[in-house]
């Protein structure tokens, strides 16, 4: 049925014998925003009956964005930004046909040579990256409804996953388990480095391994009271580290053990940018626990195994093969 017969038929015979070509592209307008119209007006965005249709009100909000995906597909965040590049393009496309993200325009453009001319395939990129750029808005503002700082630096997908799985990690915050479910979740833990091993006949080859994290509360030291005024126990006003405590643990301070690959396997030698690596993740751990850790708690973290002599003929050398725990 052509477009002019859509809506038009809908009213008494009298209006679409008079004009119908005028009244038939006044009423293209409802009919584009209530129901839809295959074309490429106003953006080729989609009609309120197509949205519903499609649940994209709802879906919106949760960030598996489950509209733009079949049925068929049970991941539990599909891929986006880690498609195909073809994939990723129709997958923003149809986002976009719901959305209708106008194209960033440049402020100096009409300042250049009107001779200059902007290719098919630049205006095609345009506007995807404006697409990419409203939908990591989008996400991080989603992610302040929700008490999540999302960082800018991460991708598409993975902002949709910390967020979709931040949900659960929320009933645990605070606690030992949920401190390591999120520098997990948000560090991408345990996270595979390469390094060397020395073969038989002196030769190397690369090897793979993990750095995980550890997360405990100290041990307690027990209270040892004797009869000597010099050994006496004297509890102090601050808390110094290592003394002993009264009883039970230690609240307000938690540990944390980074485990480099060569703690369980000690042929792994590390190289100086895998010691990059290390070093990059100690200081991200840092400033992720800063922000997460409950108020008026403390930290501890350790590198095991802090340092580790190389096998003979090969000199350790720190900060290029060998890192100093503390």
């Amino acid at each position: 049925m052509s477009i002019v017969e859509d809506y038009l038929r809908y009213l008494p015979a009298v209006y679409a014998t008079s004009d119908p070509e005028f009244l038939s592209n006044y009423l293209k307008i409802f009919q584009k925003i209530l129901t839809g119209i295959d074309d490429q007006e106003l953006n080729g965005r989609r009609g309120i009956q197509e949205l519903l249709a499609a649940e994209v009100i709802g879906n919106l909000f949760y960030p598996r964005l489950s509209f733009l995906f079949p049925a068929s597909d049970t991941d539990f965040i599909p891929p986006i930004s880690g498609a195909k590049s073809s994939d990723e393009t129709a997958i923003l496309s149809d986002l976009n046909s719901y959305i209708g993200v106008p194209t960033a325009t440049d402020p100096l453009a009409e300042y250049l040579s009107q001779t200059q001319t902007v290719s098919a395939s630049s205006s095609a990129t345009d506007s995807q990256d404006s697409i990419i750029t409203w939908l990591n808005d989008f996400l991080i503002w989603l992610g302040s409804w929700i008490g999540l700082v999302v960082d800018n630096s991460w991708s598409i997908d993975k902002k949709r996953t910390v967020m979709a799985q931040v949900w659960a990690l929320y009933r645990q915050r605070g606690s030992l388990a949920g401190l390591a479910m999120m520098c997990n979740l948000v560090l991408d833990l345990p996270l595979s480095v390469k390094g060397i091993t020395y073969n038989d006949d002196g030769t190397t080859s690369e090897i793979v391994g993990d750095i995980s994290l550890e997360f405990s509360n100290p041990q307690v030291l027990n209270i040892t009271c004797q009869d000597q005024a010099s050994t006496a126990f004297i509890l102090n006003y601050t808390y110094p580290l290592g003394s002993p405590v009264v009883g039970g643990y230690l609240p307000w301070l938690f540990q944390v053990q980074m485990d480099l690959p060569n703690k369980n396997n000690p042929d792994f030698i590390l190289t100086k940018s895998t010691v990059q690596q290390v070093q990059m993740l100690y200081a991200q751990l840092q400033q992720l626990l800063i922000s997460i850790k409950p108020a008026a708690t403390h930290f501890q973290i350790t590198i095991e195994p802090s340092m580790q002599l190389q096998v003979l003929g090969h000199a350790t050398n720190l900060d290029n093969n060998t890192l100093l725990g503390n």
